[in-house]
């Protein structure tokens, strides 16, 4: 394959007439919205994706690549919509509750605002035009938004429909009856640039053949891929398939500021974190949501004594591997007076909680205990937002679940943390790339969880499944 260069700058977005860009995985979908709005100028443009991780990427790209700020507005779909109702509630006729949004209500009011018109200048005079990124994951409500959007404002959605693997209260719109039929197609991008710049052309290739063979419903050959890619046979018994996987993930060899993404099963979520807990060196990449957080805290806010102490181990059991199994034993032997030898600096900490510890002393021994040799942290995120919600919660005098809901909002705004070697979802994984990937079990995937799997490393990639026929 002939060489290309990093930044597609041949794809020019605004010069192609208003309408839908094919987008598959790896073929610089972000660095053609990039390179579009360096070469604007006039009013901003109001660029539209689904997640605060999502805008945090793309004006930390936007910021590297020197394009000024002036030149953009970026935001959430539902982000943006909540400003608009706020700004104009009589039109609106809805306002949230103090204490939650409606998203649904949000999106439908902000619908409203814009189907009757009477904003038409005020959008012409504000925005010069209107991208939506990642098209494929709208919603039902939010593909009617963007319509409306798209009544007064040129308008380009960039999206793939194989990489549709979010599930939405609201229905995804049909890609070719609802969002085809409205958004031509004006551009579809064909050079895999992930594995051209990694020196992988034909791993590429073969990324955007399997695409073209899932998008017809037919399978893959994993046998067939080029040298990059590798089938391994799922063992039967489950016992041997652990430690085959274990064996797989332990001999991929990366250099410095290389990764591997691990993908796990979607479902149940505990067959990624014992393979996490099990395997010293692979971190868990957390939900944004950080339910296992916030539960945590709520059990810690709730008792105190001893069972605070309780409920602290509880949570480390849960971010922690190789922790002391006889610590709580231990720690009652201290209390009856017949020890072996003197308490460990870990087990003074938590005699303490027998006197009533308080949040300092649950951040000490959280602190002690992932200092301690042999401990694996496999949930680094999880604990690192454990301990700035105790940091908050002591500094400003509240309980320790609502600094955890704050500290999860602002790390939400930052996006995920990608460990060296993560393990995750395709969910989770989705829009996030690495050099290396293990695939753990393909079986159960479909054709759109499959394509993000497949498509997430650029040199090396090995995919465990029971036949190499895939999905």
């Amino acid at each position: 394959m002939p060489p290309v260069p990093n930044r597609p700058l041949e794809v020019r977005l605004f010069d192609l007439r208003p309408g839908a860009v094919v987008a598959p995985a790896g073929c610089g979908k972000t660095q053609t919205v990039v390179d579009a709005l360096a070469g604007h100028e006039g009013l901003p443009v109001l660029v539209l994706t689904h997640t605060n991780a999502g805008v945090t990427a793309l004006r930390t790209r936007l910021a590297r690549a020197g394009v000024v700020a002036e030149r953009f507005r970026v935001a959430t779909i539902d982000g943006w919509a909540l400003k608009l109702i706020h700004l104009y509630p009589r039109l609106a006729g809805f306002r949230n509750d103090a204490e939650r949004v409606d998203y649904q209500s949000t999106q439908d009011a902000a619908v409203a605002v814009l189907e009757s018109g009477a904003l038409a200048s005020v959008l012409r005079g504000t925005y010069a035009r209107v991208v939506v990124d990642e098209y494929q994951d709208c919603s039902a409500r939010q593909h009617r938004l963007v319509c409306a959007l798209a009544a007064e404002l040129p308008c380009h959605v960039l999206g793939d429909p194989l990489q549709c693997i979010f599930d939405f209260n609201d229905e995804h719109p049909d890609w070719h009856a609802d969002v085809l039929s409205t958004f031509g197609v004006v551009r579809e991008l064909d050079v895999p640039y992930r594995w051209v710049n990694a020196k992988q052309g034909d791993f590429g290739q073969w990324i955007l053949d399997a695409r073209t063979d899932l998008l017809r419903g037919a399978q893959i050959d994993l046998r067939a891929g080029p040298p990059a890619v590798r089938w391994q046979q799922l063992a039967a018994d489950p016992t041997q398939r652990v430690r085959e996987q274990a064996a797989i993930v332990a001999s991929v060899r990366t250099r410095a500021g290389s990764g591997l993404l691990i993908i796990g099963d979607s479902r149940p979520v505990k067959n990624r974190l014992d393979f996490a807990r099990a395997n010293v060196g692979v971190q868990v990449v957390e939900p944004v949501d950080l339910a296992d957080l916030i539960t945590a805290a709520g059990e810690i806010d709730a008792v105190t004594h001893v069972q605070r102490l309780n409920a602290v181990l509880r949570f480390v059991s849960k971010a922690m591997a190789g922790v002391a199994r006889p610590l709580a034993e231990r720690v009652n032997a201290l209390r009856r007076g017949d020890p072996s030898s003197g308490p460990s600096s870990v087990e003074r900490i938590c005699l303490r909680f027998f006197d009533g510890a308080g949040l300092v002393d649950v951040g000490r021994l959280l602190d002690e205990l992932r200092h301690t040799p042999g401990v694996h942290v496999y949930r680094p995120h999880l604990l690192a937002v454990m301990l700035a919600a105790l940091s908050r919660a002591q500094a400003r005098g509240i309980s320790l679940k609502d600094a955890a809901i704050a500290e999860r909002e602002a790390h939400r705004v930052k996006g995920r943390p990608l460990p060296p070697r993560g393990i995750g979802s395709t969910l989770l994984l989705k829009g996030l790339e690495s050099e290396h990937a293990v695939v753990l079990n393909a079986d159960p995937m479909n054709a759109q969880n499959l394509y993000v799997a497949l498509s997430r490393a650029s040199t090396s990639l090995t995919v465990f499944s029971s036949s190499p026929l895939v999905p």
